[in-house]
This record gives structure tokens, C-alpha cells and sequence, in this order.
């Protein structure tokens, strides 16, 4: 295996982190500079867990001030980047191969044979574009030969409908596999917990008793690993069209009960059974007052018209027909056979036992699933508790259906294909050791099912055992200029592979305004936000991306006012100066400035007597007109070109001239 070293740390940077020359050099400085600063060659330590213990140090202030405050930027990305480049190699793909399996990596690491990382999280700046190219993630992972055409499409595009359209294709087999539940999409915030994610209980009014009773409920994570690890244990051939068929669902006996065996025996012996209906024979009965009568002759008293006895034997016995689909539910959010009704009602004679099942109807059953399917694949509601009742649209999806009847590979390997994907937005806005609990360690690759060190934990509420599918992965976002936290969870940096995003003034090079090329202005303004931030506060391209449709001065004046400088406040703090000098105003006339000084306060006119005693600092206000002239943006690059901007960057600090 190909040892780690600074040559493939920079093939590294460039290929899998899509990173210009400058950034990449800048990262090396940092890695030399932190080298210096620990007293180790850190082109020489290949131990993670050291590499860990460094991020711990080196994460929120970079190099101690002491030591000439290197910047937490620089000095912790390159870290963080060398850490991921060796588990990379240790984990079987080394960068350093020859030949074609070299360009495969950096172009595809599916194609040089490597597998697509099970967690991942996409950071950057706001704007870069993280959210928009998550689906474009998902779909390498579940249907790499889409993004292919994709790309070749975007390869081939002349004109931004052409790039619009293929954007389209994408966009639409991303939301048929979100219909089909292998794509989840949820966002972190403060209030997102464990119950949401994994499992909680959830208070509920039983229907037939109208008390209230409590129910474990699995959250998005949990029931998708569930779905990803159930399997089709029975299969035969089904209808492939549902239209026109009644859907019933129906309980066969309580999992946890004692009538546990029921299901068992409908499916060994090919039929349903009903509990309810006292014993009786309705053999003959075809409406619901022939069945009334029945009840009354046997001297089983009814409570109503609405008597559940009466209802449920009415639509088994009378309403249920051959053709139909029965759905067999396992509690109410789950279910585990989909059968199809064969024949007519019969009563079933058990001697000796107990007499409670005896209604009956012979079924074939078309599908059987081993764990029980989340409810999700097939409903867009929850089960009620009732035993038997007719599911029907908006609560049955009959596309789900549809696809549950399809024919599906029974063996392990080719249901482990089927891999699902759940997407995080703002992953760092979660508490996250209080959402992921004890699955932090579960979603490890070493840990997943199937691995060497598998690992399965009971869980708190269902105290179930649980473990997570090798074929479920994690695509999250990250908003590196978000101050919501302190700083994100170790546990989380060590379980998922980074993927830079950072912002593409390039893709505006060929958008101009009245002359004012929108690329390179961002390039400037980027620049300059480096030197005063630091890279992880820069603007995003996505920002500007709506002037590719409409290259208009009012349009580019909306962006300004409604999104570049609340968000320059929000990074300075609200220092006007500083965000003069990331817009250049100090270089135009007060009339094309976007921020100008307030001359109309004078300390002499509200302070008589005494303004010699206060100082004068200058209080600045947004000049609204500059938002409508052209001069205001075409002054913000200086009126320097791209190569002059680079080296003036590179001039005032080497080591961090890096243009995203």
C-alpha cells in the first residue's frame, strides 16, 4: 500500500477537494508551518489518532497568537484535509497509483474501483452551492449512469437552456427516488432530537377504548435503515396494476401477544383469518342486516349500528372480493404481507381451540418481508388500529404499491444493492451528539452490518437490537460562516469524509452587466474577505447565478440589497469600514459608493460646549442611490485585472492568497 506524503497529499487537494493551486499551496504552507509549531514533521505522522488529538488542539484558534496567530483557516483545513488524505489511503485507495487507474480516481473514484464514502459532508461558504449538489450526490450513489448523462450533457451544452434542461433530467429522477423512499431530505436545527431522528414515544388515543396509550415511533434515520435492511422473503407473481382493486388493511393477530401465532398460520396455510364475530358461521349472509340478524339469532348483543363486531364481520364476510389486496400490518407502522383474496368466505372449524378465529378467506400471498417494512413504502399516513378497513388515496400511494408488486432479487447481495440515502441540511446546526446518540459510533463504515466490527446497540425506547445497513448513506451540508456553534462535534469530523465547496467565481466569467464582469468581481471581493476574514466568510457564486437569465442592473441591484450586504454585515458585524474595503468604496466618489460617511452629524450641533472633549468617529449610511449605477459595481474589482488582483493577494500574505 502507497505510504501518505506531501506529493499525494497535493495530487490529493487538487482531484478529490477540487482545489486551485494557490489554495493547495496555501495548505501545504499550513501543514509546514503547524509542523514547526509542534515540533513533527506532519508529512511524516500517519497515526489518525494523533492526527484527531492535533484537530482538537489547532481547531478553533489555529496556532497559538503567541506564535504569530498563523489563522484557524489556514493551519486547521490543512489538518483536517491531511487527516482525510491518509485515512483515505489507509482505508485501500491510495492517490499514488499509475496509469489509468490514477486519472479514474481524480475523475471517479467509482471507476477506479473505489467505493463512494458512506458519510459525507459538503462545506463551504453560503452560496457555493452544498444543498444544490446533494442531488447530484445522491444520484451518484444510486444511479451513477443519470449523472453521467448529466455531465456529458453539461460537457456538450452551448446555451444555458441546454444546461437548464440537462439540470431538469437530473432533478426529476432525483424526485421519482425520493418518491420512491430511497431519498430522505431533512434539516438540523436547534429543536431536532433523537426522537426525531432514531425513535421517542408518542402519545396516541386507542380507538376502540379512547384511552390514551404511548407508542414507540422510529424517527427518519431509523426507519430508513429499517427499510434499507428489509428483505422479500416470499414472492410470487403479483398484479402489476392495481387500478380498480380494493386495498384492505388487516391485522393478523398482536406481534407481542397471544394470539402472535396467527400470522404464522394464515401464511403457512394460504389465508386470513378474523377474530372477530363470536364464533359464528355468516356462511350465506351477503349484506350487512343478513349478518345483524345472524348475531341477534346466537344472542350476541350488538351496541349499535356501528358495533365493531358487526362492522368488521360486514366487510370481510360480504364486502371483501376475490381480486382483492390485503395489506397485513404489524402495529401501526409497519407492515409484513401483501396478499390477494382468492375465493369466497368460509368458516373455519377448530375443535378444541380457540374458537375466536374462525372467519375466513383464502388468499395468495404475493409478498412477505423480513423485518417488517416501515409503513413509509407503502402509505402516506400512519396505520390506524383498526383490524380490518379499506385503505384508499390520499393515504394510499398506489405508485408505492405498484413497486412493492414489482419482481425484486430475493438473495442478500442483490438487496443490499439497494442502497437509500438520507440527506442532512445544515448538519452542524443539530446538537449532535443529542440527535445521533449511540448510533455516533453505528454509522462508522467498520461499524456498519456486515463489517469485521459490526456492532449493534439495544435501543432506549423499543429496546430493540439495532444496527445500521452498509447500503444506507449519509450526504450532509455545512455552512463553514455559520457562528451557531462553537465548533463541530469530533465525533462527527471523524466519521465523515469533508468535500470542499468553495466558490466558483468561474462559472460567472462569461456574465456581464453594463460591461461589469460578474466573475471577476466576485474573485475580488473574495480576495479581499480572505484577507480580512478568513476563506470560510466568502461569497458563494450561487448568489449571482440568477444573471445568467437575467443580466439586468436591476437585477443585480435586488442581489446586492437583499443578500450581499446583510450578509457583509453579519460577517463584519455590522464594521461599515470594513465592508467599505470588501466593496472598494474608499477608491470611488461618495455618488457611486455604496456606504458613505453621515456628514449631517456634527459633534458641534449636538454637543455644544463639549464636542472638543468627545472624538469624532465617522458614522456611515448606505448611499440607496449607488445600488442603480453601474460605476458602483464596475469600481468595486478597481478597475484591476484578474492577474494584478492574484499578485497584489499573494504579495500581502503569502500563505494566505487564496482565491476559493
Amino acid at each position: 500500500m502507497t505510504s501518505p506524503d506531501k506529493s499525494g497529499y497535493q495530487h490529493y487537494l487538487k482531484a478529490q477537494r477540487n482545489l486551485q493551486p494557490n489554495t493547495i499551496n496555501s495548505y501545504c504552507s499550513g501543514l509546514n508551518h503547524l509542523s514547526k509549531h509542534c515540533g513533527q514533521d506532519l508529512f511524516t505522522l500517519t497515526q489518525l489518532d494523533e492526527l484527531d488529538a492535533l484537530l482538537v488542539r489547532y481547531a478553533q484558534g489555529g496556532v497559538d497568537q503567541a506564535q504569530g496567530n498563523y489563522g484557524s483557516w489556514a493551519a486547521s483545513n490543512a489538518l483536517r484535509h491531511w487527516r482525510d488524505y491518509v485515512a483515505l489511503i489507509q482505508g485501500g485507495g491510495s492517490v499514488l497509483a499509475q496509469g489509468p487507474t490514477l486519472e479514474s480516481f481524480f475523475s471517479d473514484p467509482a471507476e477506479a474501483g473505489l467505493p463512494l464514502p458512506l458519510n459525507q459532508i459538503l462545506y463551504g461558504p453560503p452560496g457555493t452551492g452544498k444543498t444544490y449538489e446533494t442531488i447530484r450526490a445522491s444520484l451518484k450513489i444510486l444511479d451513477p449512469a443519470v449523472v453521467g448523462d448529466y455531465d456529458a450533457a453539461l460537457a456538450t451544452a452551448v446555451s444555458l437552456e441546454e444546461k437548464s434542461q440537462a439540470r431538469e433530467t437530473l432533478k426529476d429522477r432525483f424526485d421519482q427516488l425520493c418518491a420512491e423512499d430511497r431519498i430522505r431530505f431533512v434539516t438540523f436545527h436547534q429543536s431536532f432530537s433523537y426522537e426525531d431522528f432514531v425513535e421517542g414515544l408518542r402519545a396516541e388515543t386507542d380507538e376502540t377504548s379512547g384511552q390514551i396509550r404511548y407508542q414507540v415511533v422510529d424517527g427518519v434515520f431509523k426507519s430508513l435503515c429499517e427499510l434499507a435492511d428489509v428483505k422479500v422473503t416470499r414472492q410470487t407473481d403479483a398484479p402489476l396494476d392495481v387500478a380498480g382493486r380494493t386495498v384492505w388493511k388487516m391485522s393478523l393477530g398482536n406481534t407481542q401477544g397471544s394470539d402472535a401465532g396467527v400470522f404464522d398460520e394464515c401464511i403457512e396455510n394460504g389465508y386470513v383469518l378474523l377474530g372477530y364475530g363470536g364464533g359464528l358461521d355468516f356462511t350465506g349472509c351477503t349484506d350487512r342486516q343478513a349478518i345483524r340478524q345472524r348475531f341477534e339469532a346466537a344472542g350476541i348483543p350488538l351496541t349499535g349500528n356501528t358495533d365493531y363486531n358487526l362492522t368488521s364481520v360486514t366487510a370481510f364476510a360480504t364486502r371483501m372480493k376475490t381480486g382483492d389486496l390485503v395489506v397485513v400490518s404489524d402495529g401501526n407502522f409497519k407492515l409484513r404481507a401483501i396478499g390477494e383474496i382468492t375465493g369466497d368466505y368460509s368458516h373455519k372449524s377448530n375443535p378444541g381451540q380457540d374458537s375466536d378465529y374462525v372467519q375466513m378467506r383464502p388468499v395468495k400471498w404475493l409478498r412477505q418481508y423480513s423485518p417488517s417494512l416501515p409503513y413509509t413504502a407503502l402509505l402516506n399516513g400512519q396505520f390506524s388500529q383498526m383490524t380490518l378497513y379499506e385503505l384508499r388515496s390520499p393515504s394510499l400511494d398506489a405508485f408505492k404499491l405498484e413497486k412493492l408488486l414489482q419482481p425484486q432479487a430475493m438473495d442478500a447481495a442483490a438487496t443490499s444493492q439497494d442502497a437509500r440515502v438520507l440527506v442532512i441540511d445544515e448538519i452542524n446546526r443539530g446538537n449532535i451528539s443529542r440527535i445521533f446518540g449511540e448510533l455516533i459510533t453505528l454509522i462508522e463504515p467498520s461499524k456498519r452490518a456486515g463489517a469485521a466490527e459490526a456492532l449493534e446497540v439495544t435501543l432506549p425506547y423499543s429496546k430493540q437490537a439495532f444496527k445500521v445497513p452498509d447500503n444506507v448513506y449519509l450526504i450532509g451540508t455545512m455552512n463553514t460562516a455559520d457562528r451557531s456553534l462553537a465548533g463541530l462535534d469530533l465525533a462527527l469530523r471523524r466519521r465523515f469524509t469533508f468535500i470542499e465547496m468553495p466558490p466558483k467565481p468561474e462559472l460567472l466569467d462569461g456574465v456581464e452587466v453594463e460591461g461589469v464582469n460578474i466573475g471577476q468581481m466576485l474573485r475580488v471581493m473574495n480576495q479581499r474577505i480572505t484577507l480580512l476574514l478568513n476563506a470560510d466568510h466568502c461569497l458563494g457564486h450561487a448568489y449571482f447565478m440568477p444573471l445568467q437569465d437575467d443580466p439586468t442592473l436591476s437585477r443585480l441591484s435586488a442581489i446586492f440589497r437583499q443578500s450581499i450586504l446583510p450578509l457583509l454585515q453579519e460577517y463584519f458585524f455590522e464594521d461599515w469600514e470594513r465592508i467599505r474595503w470588501v466593496l472598494n468604496d474608499q477608491s470611488k466618489t461618495d455618488d457611486v459608493a455604496f456606504i458613505v460617511e453621515d456628514k449631517a452629524l456634527g459633534l458641534a450641533g449636538l454637543f455644544p460646549g463639549v464636542q472638543d472633549k468627545l472624538r469624532q468617529t465617522p458614522q456611515w449610511q448606505l448611499n440607496e442611490s449607488a445600488f442603480d449605477k453601474r460605476a458602483a459595481y464596475a469600481g468595486i474589482a478597481g478597475g484591476q485585472s484578474e492577474a494584478q488582483q492574484d499578485t497584489a493577494v499573494a504579495a500581502a500574505s503569502p500563505e494566505m492568497a487564496t482565491a476559493g
